[in-house]
């Protein structure tokens, strides 16, 4: 098995406040961070019209949702005394000019699989979707899920702080039109991620930056490399014949070179993300 190098940080358990990511709220943000706004609860509030009671509100997890979803990062000011300031990544001004509200699937998709990655997502989506695969498969009690991702998360109300997790998923003013888990009859049911061509590079794109956020950007890395330091099946909720379509997709679209002599297999992307992110819409009509 690959090692790993040291993760970078997740976002916390409780980021969330218990609020659910909002489409309107989520591209409100975006518009705010593509004019640099600052990383303040009542600035955010006052520009987005996200609501924000005096202490609490929305503002703050919209934007921390933006960070766990890799559409935005934080910019340390030079003074002291000014502002953390909100600037776009490539992604997030790819989505922000093409979709910043949310309608495709495919958004919401690469949306939710950087939110469950390991180096730059939030905690309990890497553990529910992530972490809980080689346990559970896509398919878990609830009971048997909160008493086995307790310990992973703290606290002793496992069901409070997993919540949003789930209720995002099938709420329609949310990400249901990606529907990556819903909960039927006392169990959590995860969807696999869609296998089509238009899908192609939005996930060289997701694969190539978790290998260049492990130092293995350049040059081959096995299937089991992107296993370990991506969660290729793990997250995506692919069988392994739903994995080898898609590195035969992304080779058949030049985006990586896969060598089938080896077992496992290889694959060398050959495209940094960055130019990646803003080709995501090049085949929606």
């Amino acid at each position: 098995m690959a090692a790993k190098r040291q993760k970078a940080d997740r976002l916390a358990k409780n980021f969330h406040r218990t609020f659910i990511p909002e489409r309107q709220y989520l591209g409100e943000l975006l518009k705010y961070a593509a004019d640099g706004g600052a990383y303040e609860i009542r600035k955010i509030a006052e520009a987005t019209g996200i609501p924000t009671g005096a202490s609490s509100g929305k503002s703050i997890p919209t934007a921390d949702y933006c960070r766990g979803m890799g559409l935005v990062s934080l910019a340390k000011p030079a003074a002291k005394d000014a502002d953390t300031t909100l600037s776009l990544t490539p992604f997030g001004r790819t989505v922000f000019l093409e979709d910043k509200f949310f309608k495709e699937p495919f958004t919401q998709w690469l949306a939710h699989l950087r939110l469950c990655n390991e180096w730059r997502g939030a905690d309990t989506w890497f553990y529910l979707f992530c972490e809980s695969a080689p346990v559970f498969g896509n398919r878990a009690a609830v009971a048997d899920m909160m008493k086995w991702i307790s310990p992973l998360i703290g606290g002793k109300d496992p069901e409070t702080a997993v919540s949003p997790t789930i209720r995002m998923y099938a709420d329609e003013a949310s990400f249901a039109d990606c529907g990556a888990i819903v909960r039927e009859k006392g169990e959590l049911v995860r969807a696999s991620a869609p296998v089509r061509p238009e899908y192609a590079v939005g996930y060289a794109a997701w694969l190539a930056e978790c290998m260049e956020l492990a130092g293995r950007g350049n040059g081959q890395v096995s299937v089991e490399e992107l296993e370990v330091q991506a969660g290729f099946r793990r997250i995506t909720g692919w069988s392994q014949s739903e994995a080898q379509e898609v590195l035969e997709l992304l080779e058949r679209k030049r985006l990586a070179e896969v060598d089938r002599h080896m077992h496992p297999w290889l694959v060398r992307f050959l495209h940094p993300s960055a130019p990646l992110w803003n080709r995501l819409y090049e085949e929606f009509l």
